[in-house]
This record gives C-alpha cells, structure tokens and sequence, in this order.
C-alpha cells in the first residue's frame, strides 16, 4: 500500500513538475522573441550571445511543439548566419577576419540550429571551414566578442570556448572531425583545472556525458535552492542553472530528478512578471551588475535548459 502510495505521489509530482516548466517557458518566449526582434532592428548585429540563444530556444521550442511554424527562425536564421553582421565594420574586413573574432557566434549558432529545417544551410559547411581553420597552435579556439571580458580567469574562458567548439564539429558527425584537431584539442584541454563557471562543468559534461564524475561534480555545485550561478561561488541565476539543466539532462539525468525538480522550482518563483530573469553580467567590469544583456542571454538559457527537460522523463 506504501510502495503504491509513494508511486502515485511520484508521479503527480513529475506531471506537475514538467506542466510547470512547460508553463514557465510559455512566458519567456514571448520575451525572448520580441527583445531578441528589437536587438536585430537596433543593432543590426548578430553578437555571439544574443540572436545565436535566441535562435537555439526558438528551435528548441519547436521541435517541443510550441509556435511548429518556424516564422522566426526561418526568417532570422539566414539573416543571423551572414558574416557581414557579426560586427560593425560589414564587409571591410572580409570573412575570414570577421570570422575569426565570431569563434563563438558560429558555434552558437551550429548548435542551436534546426538539423532538419537548416540542413540544406550552405553557411553550415562555410562554417565547419572556418572552426578548423581557427584552430590555435595549442589546441584551442579564442573567444570573441565580450567573452574575454568575463569574470573567470583568461585560461577558463579559452577551455570554454574550445569545450563549445569541439561539441559544434561533433554535431556534424564523427566523420567531420579530423583526428589531429580532436587530439590538439583534448591535449589543451587535459591540462585544465577545474573552472570558476557553472558552464565551464556543463560543458565538459556535455562532451562526456556518460562520465558520472563529471555529472557528479554540476550536480554538487547546485545551490539549496535549486540554482546554480554562473559563477559557481555566487548565487544562483537563470543562466547558471539553464547551463546546468541542458547539460544535465543532455547526460540523461531525468526530469524526475530532485535536482531537476528543485531548478524548475527555482526558476518558477524567480521568474520576472514579463517572462525573464533577471541576471547579473558575466563582465567584470559591471561588479555583478544586472544588465539587458545578461538578463537576456540568462532567460535564452533557461528556456533552453527547461525544454531539455521535458524530452527526457524516465
């Protein structure tokens, strides 16, 4: 009678918990959409975080079900994939300048795309081209934009990025990764220590996802409350813990978790009335000031890390 109790518990808890992150995310996009539509119209820039997470949330949608249409992404996809705005200067310098500096816009936006919508993309073999090309003589790719800006130490940021990139050639398949810039790769990486970030953790986790100690160490720097920040020493936020969730869940922690439960929890009673979160900057410069950037970029996250979840019910 207990053991049947304690099922039917479980499994109003788990309905519950994935009605709720299914909840929370039909307030972000709304969000999402119309601040990453205006970033495009104010800057006309693509940046290596704002229209690549949007894009990567808007396809995550998707492929959930929600807005099937593809309105968007269709149309800012090929608009945000084109070279000439990644940056100010257009086409002055020429794409293989421009593209060295948007290391992680390309990235970015590999990963967020649509495999089966984006997949007759040209910009996609162009970029694959340009990754292998960047390569350092170390084994690393350098980060661009405001990224080397951030508050972790310059060596984190380089490993981030690298982590980022070596997932963003896999996605192409085994086939599409030369040996000998996998093993440059992983020879810089071997060296690490352990990151300051919360997405330093994920994303070593997601380029093992079967290793439990690396799943063991994300999950040891949850908070009590269910967050994890950026910053794993600082409290929690919405991009700490969308980092966390999409990685987590990517390795195939379920969303019946309780550590999946508490982030959902989290994430719910922290949620702005207009659909965001608000989130300290990642620059050290801004002394964790909360800015549009950030708050925008931590509420791509969390809807990315919230839509992991519900794919993944055991």
């Amino acid at each position: 009678m207990k053991t049947r109790l304690l099922l039917c518990l479980l499994t109003v808890v788990t309905t519950a918990s994935a009605e709720e992150a299914l909840e929370i995310v039909k307030r972000s996009l709304p969000f999402v959409k119309e601040k990453g539509a205006a970033w495009i119209a104010d800057r006309g820039c693509a940046s290596c975080h704002q229209v690549p997470s949007m894009l990567w949330s808007l396809n995550s949608a998707a492929r959930a079900g929600i807005d099937p249409e593809r309105k968007e992404t269709t149309e800012w996809t090929p608009w945000a994939a084109d070279w000439r705005h990644w940056n100010q200067s257009k086409d002055k310098d020429g794409v293989d300048k421009v593209s060295a500096g948007n290391i992680d816009t390309m990235v970015f936006l590999l990963l967020g795309r649509d495999a089966v919508a984006d997949a007759s993309q040209t910009w996609i073999t162009g970029f694959r081209e340009q990754l292998l090309k960047n390569q350092q003589p170390d084994g690393s790719w350098k980060p661009g934009g405001q990224l080397p800006l951030a508050k972790r130490p310059t060596r984190e940021m380089s490993e981030v990025t690298t982590m980022w990139t070596l997932l963003a050639l896999k996605s192409y398949g085994a086939e599409a990764m030369p040996p000998e810039v996998q093993k440059r790769a992983e020879d810089f990486l071997a060296t690490a220590q352990p990151g300051k970030s919360t997405e330093w953790h994920a994303a070593r986790l997601l380029l093992q996802p079967d290793d439990a100690t690396r799943r063991n160490d994300l999950l040891k720097l949850q908070h009590p409350d269910g967050s994890w920040g950026w910053l794993a020493s600082d409290p929690g936020d919405a991009l700490g813990t969308g980092f966390a969730m999409y990685a987590l869940t990517r390795s195939g922690l379920p969303n019946t978790h309780e550590a999946m439960q508490r982030a959902v929890a989290f994430l719910k009673s922290s949620q702005k009335p207009d659909g965001s979160w608000a989130v300290p900057s990642t620059r050290a410069k801004d002394k964790n000031k909360v800015i549009a950037t950030s708050t925008y970029w931590g509420t791509s996250w969390a809807t990315i890390g919230l839509l992991e979840t519900l794919a993944v019910t055991k």
